[in-house]
């Protein structure tokens, strides 16, 4: 199949949270199945317009920016749309459209209502969670209308866990039987490599039998790290060489800075800042236990990787960690509150040998449940039930392209220029038996005048 994906962040573009990760990986994995996939992404300074790592195609788009956010936004769906019907205008239709977030919901519906493509929607978390289960207007108003229209128009919704499922379908009103659940997934032999976790520690001025607590995750009032912080005086009180470490950045930094200082707590507590690729793996192998004290937590990608290293998490119970990870088996489940969290790591550090235990039952999860071949498995399952029949067309007919009416706004908005020579060979090389035309056949009913009219009504949603 060829599938293009939208997305505002990749690893091998601009990368902000767990939506990178996401959607390179599951790229990554379709790919290594045979599978042609087209990701289109942000642009960040110095970077091509075009690259093929991991057999993968990095569209890669510039677009003006915007003050507002949400408008800014819409300029890189305008920009993601342009990208999209050039590369099907040179080298044949996709098969699936498939965004994710709200932050390209309005390319996806864009490319559908100027196509007609079969579109997937994956909603990795709500506005509602992000904002602490809470409804504020303005911004977040806005945010939550794209979600909901992002919803409304894709032919099939995914979402993270049946705690996200529920949420869409009682906020946005969307048909159970529409919304499929795949969780998040994990590549576990990243995290094989050899460490030393006493001189990992060393390096953050930790001490190598002090037993370590990591928070990995953004900081935002979703995550819960203030929860963490307001329990450090009472854990240290019963643990006084416990050291904390936070991996992450997020508008509740300086806060938390602040806050740490004021408990008089800041020699046992280190901010990172953002971290990823191998000094991450060491960060996650140095902890004796991880951290999760999310209000809201959707999935929980963190909690995968933790346990492919082989580390029992503490998790809250609210959202998709209730629904696989295994109380006093692979992790201990928590309220997300400070009297709560005191109480799990108390525990975890009343028996090391039991902890370690569960995280070596974490990692079995993960190689059972949670590797990329398993969950795109379910993933090209749906893919397949949306999929339109295909057939091959004579080759003068496949190579004709289709021109494309772009509005003069669009226009001036995209900055996605020609495709390269590398992007024409690359692909072209895929194409050697001649491309592939999907055909959508669309019934119509002829009326007295012989007008043609759909069979199927255009739907009609508000876009914000």
């Amino acid at each position: 199949m060829r599938i293009a994906m939208l997305s505002w962040e990749s690893l091998h573009s601009i990368a902000v949270g767990g939506v990178a990760a996401h959607v390179t990986e599951l790229a990554a994995a379709l790919a290594r199945k045979g599978h042609q996939i087209h990701v289109f992404t942000r642009r960040a300074f110095g970077q091509t317009g075009h690259d093929r790592p991991d057999d993968v195609h990095y569209h890669r788009c510039t677009y003006p920016p915007h003050g507002d956010f949400v408008d800014d936004i819409n300029n890189m769906c305008r920009s993601f749309v342009d990208r999209v019907f050039e590369v099907e205008d040179l080298f044949g239709r996709f098969d699936i459209i498939h965004a994710h977030d709200w932050l390209t919901a309005n390319a996806m519906i864009w490319i559908k209502q100027g196509r007609g493509h079969k579109c997937l929607f994956t909603i990795h978390s709500t506005e509602y969670g992000r904002c602490g289960n809470a409804f504020p207007m303005g911004r977040s108003e806005r945010i939550r209308c794209q979600e909901r229209a992002g919803a409304y128009w894709a032919d099939r919704v995914i979402a993270v866990s049946e705690a996200t499922k529920d949420e869409i379908t009682w906020m946005y009103e969307v048909p159970r039987w529409k919304t499929s659940v795949v969780y998040n997934g994990v590549s576990p032999l990243r995290f094989d490599q050899p460490t030393d976790p006493g001189a990992d520690k060393r390096r953050y001025h930790i001490g190598p039998l002090d037993p370590t607590i990591l928070f990995c995750g953004r900081l935002s009032w979703q995550k819960g790290p203030d929860v963490l912080v307001e329990a450090i005086p009472p854990i240290l009180r019963l643990h006084p060489s416990a050291q904390f470490v936070f991996v992450g950045d997020g508008d509740m930094r300086q806060g938390l800075e602040s806050r740490v200082r004021q408990l008089g707590v800041a020699h046992a507590v280190r901010f990172l800042g953002y971290r990823n690729g191998d000094e991450l793996v060491h960060l996650y192998k140095l902890a004796e236990v991880v951290c999760v004290p999310s209000r809201n937590e959707p999935f929980g990608i963190v909690i995968l990787e933790a346990w492919s290293a082989n580390k029992p998490v503490i998790a809250t119970l609210n959202g998709g960690p209730g629904e696989y990870v295994r109380h006093e088996v692979n992790g201990l489940k928590i309220h997300p509150n400070p009297e709560s969290v005191v109480w799990g790591v108390g525990r975890m550090f009343s028996d090391f040998d039991w902890a370690r235990w569960m995280g070596r039952n974490g990692r079995k999860d993960v190689q059972k449940r949670f590797t990329w071949d398993t969950i795109t498995e379910q993933m090209l399952a749906i893919y397949q039930e949306l999929r339109p029949s295909r057939v091959i067309l004579p080759s003068h007919q496949a190579t004709s392209g289709v021109r494309t009416m772009l509005a003069e706004s669009s226009r001036a908005t995209s900055c996605a220029a020609v495709p390269n020579e590398d992007l024409l060979t690359s692909i072209g090389a895929e194409e050697t038996r001649g491309p592939r035309i999907s055909v959508q056949a669309e019934l119509h009913f002829v009326t007295a005048d012989h007008t043609a009219v759909p069979r199927y009504p255009e739907r009609k949603g508000e876009l914000c």
